[in-house]
């Protein structure tokens, strides 16, 4: 054999082995990642594309939904993925990691020695994300906050200034977007720090030379010979200090100050006096409306503001009155047509002293009421709460079908008779409720109580001009009843007739034996439904209707004692004296008998 053609042999022969190591390599190499390669720190290096995939979403799968954490300044803020619109797209990732099958010796040797920390790709909705960002936005940005001094206690008190922050919101998207998925570390925003105009020395200075000498004494403030000292702890609260522009400024909140100036004003100032209706010789007439005179205000708050770093000497002001217009002008009063009776009514009561106290106490508070059109009279904002110190005692009420004792008892006349005027009024119903059990001397299903703060009467007047309540009460005596009238005028709009069904679904009452401490006897009434109309007519035609629907319980016979043929506790020895306990203060002794409402 020849040279030439050993030689050949052995370029064959290498050239097979040469063809077999690449074809090893490739089998090996071709469809893999390279090797180094990690993806958020998880390896990935060696593995084909599906092991690829499946080993990165296990690996990552407890951050994709965990909140991206965010920092600007020392403020830490999150952002939920699926709120920005943010998913991990775990094919890209793996393609943009380099797998794939080459026949090139130079991908080959990559994938054996090759690869590094691949950024993951991440899907975006640009909707989500920007609402995103604005939301973030709300929540960074401040703007620079100048210094300031304020008066806690009557003592003046630095705070410092601050920078302020805004949003690159620009910016922030795309860090939202690298943040994701969160490794639990805070990213910081892009974010621009804003200064404040005005230094600490500009601080120090309102300190020495206003807000120390504030509180130093009080101010005076006069009108002609007379006048009052303002105390630096009734001003303190309202005072502040701000700097600004390099100087600092003093403000005082005239508001807040307010009800002090009311208060401390009250004998430099005559207040205005609306006009009124008043009822004489059977007629309404206006009484006219008085301007009033009082410190005026626009000139009290730069008069404090210029005395307050005023040495002791130096802190005095004069100021002058102003005319202050009543709310309800004389022309305005006169423009709301109250000159005739709308509707009218009246009840009768019998004596009890808590009647005379409460439904007079009631009717002295409705008395004079006045309503603007469109405006709801409300009794129980009216009378206010029963209370002893609003005037009220106790009387009878009823509470679950039995009459009890309570302060206010009887003020549901006063709610019956005004609610009655208001029916034949025609003004608007908004609210009332009849007693749960029918007491007679009141209009079957036409009639109101009312409980604080539960139970209201109310009525809107909807008659497009003023109206005017006047109450008229007479007390009662042992001898005779006790009245109370109701007259609501204005401008009459409707002639108003009411009507009535027949009493249906009836309850009968039971007969019950109480031997209960204070057991009040009580008789019985039966109880029903009645439907009650109100018709509304102009000029003799009737123009509509309207329909109550009243529902009475039935009221139990109470009977203070054993049931007969029954053996009472705690029965005496024969011989032993029996007593009798007291009557209730307005009962009928009778062991059937009502008492009275």
């Amino acid at each position: 054999m020849g040279r030439k053609q050993l030689a050949g042999i052995i370029a064959a022969a290498g050239f097979g082995v040469v063809v077999v190591a690449y074809g090893v390599t490739f089998a090996l190499t071709g469809d893999k990642v390279p090797g180094d390669t990690t993806v958020l720190g998880v390896q990935l290096g060696g593995l084909s594309e599906d092991e690829a995939k499946a080993k990165l979403a296990a690996g990552v799968k407890d951050r994709l939904n965990q909140p991206i954490k965010l920092k600007a300044g020392e403020s830490t803020y999150q952002v939920k993925p699926a709120d920005a619109g943010l998913t991990l797209d775990v094919d890209a990732t793996v393609a943009d990691a380099g797998v794939g099958r080459s026949l090139n010796p130079a991908r080959m040797w990559q994938a054996l020695t090759g690869g590094h920390a691949v950024e993951p790709v991440v899907n975006t909705d640009e909707q989500k994300l920007k609402a995103a960002v604005e939301r973030l936005s709300k929540q960074v940005n401040r703007p620079a906050t100048e210094g300031t001094i304020t008066f806690p206690d009557a003592k003046a008190v630095k705070h410092p200034s601050a920078d302020g922050l805004q949003l690159d919101d620009a910016a922030a998207g795309d860090t939202i977007v690298a943040a994701y998925p969160s490794d639990g570390k805070a990213t910081d925003l892009p974010v621009q720090v804003t200064k404040p105009q005005a230094g600490s020395d500009v601080i120090d200075q309102a300190m020495k030379e206003y807000a120390e000498p504030a509180m130093s004494g009080p101010v005076r403030l006069t009108v002609g010979d007379k006048g009052v000292n303002l105390q630096p702890s009734e001003l303190a609260p309202a005072l502040k200090l701000t700097a600004k522009d390099g100087k600092f400024t003093p403000s005082l909140d005239g508001k807040k100050l307010e009800p002090l100036f009311k208060k401390r004003f009250a004998e430099l100032e005559t207040q205005p006096k609306d006009a009124s209706i008043q009822i004489v010789g059977g007629k309404p007439q206006v009484v006219p409306a008085v301007d009033g005179q009082v410190v005026a205000r626009d000139k009290v708050v730069p008069a404090i503001l210029s005395l307050l770093p005023k040495p002791e000497g130096d802190r005095k002001a004069a100021v002058g009155l102003a005319q202050s217009k009543a709310e309800l002008t004389t022309e305005a009063a006169q423009a709301l047509g109250i000159k005739e009776v709308m509707g009218q009514f009246t009840t009768k009561f019998p004596h009890a002293e808590y009647r005379n106290v409460n439904i007079g106490t009631a009717a002295r508070k409705i008395n004079g009421t006045l309503l603007k059109p469109g405006e709801t009279f409300s009794l129980n904002k009216i009378v206010g709460e029963r209370t002893k110190e609003n005037g009220f005692t106790e009387g009878n009420i009823i509470n679950g079908g039995k009459f009890v004792l309570d302060l206010g008892g009887g003020v549901s006349q006063s709610a019956t008779t005004t609610f009655n005027a208001a029916f034949f009024a025609g003004l608007k119903d908004v609210e009332h409720k009849a007693h749960s059990v029918y007491i007679s001397r009141y209009p079957i299903g036409r009639e109101a109580t009312v409980a604080w703060p539960s139970v209201d009467l109310k009525f809107q007047n909807d008659s497009g001009h003023g109206v005017f309540v006047q109450t008229l009460f007479t007390s009662s005596t042992p001898g005779n009843q006790g009245s109370i009238t109701v007259k609501i005028w204005g401008t009459k709009v409707w002639d108003i007739t009411a009507g009535q069904s027949a009493k249906y679904n009836p309850r009968a009452p039971k007969t019950v034996y109480s031997q209960e401490a204070g057991c009040r006897p009580q008789a019985p009434t039966a109880g029903f439904d009645i439907k009650i109309y109100r018709y509304f007519a102009k000029n003799g035609q009737r123009v509509k209707s309207e329909t109550f629907t009243t529902n009475y319980n039935a009221a139990d016979d109470i009977r203070c004692g054993p049931k007969p043929g029954t053996k009472p506790p705690g029965t005496k020895p024969p011989g032993t004296p029996e007593t009798t306990p007291p009557t209730p203060p307005g009962a009928n002794p009778s062991t059937t008998a009502r008492p009275p409402a």
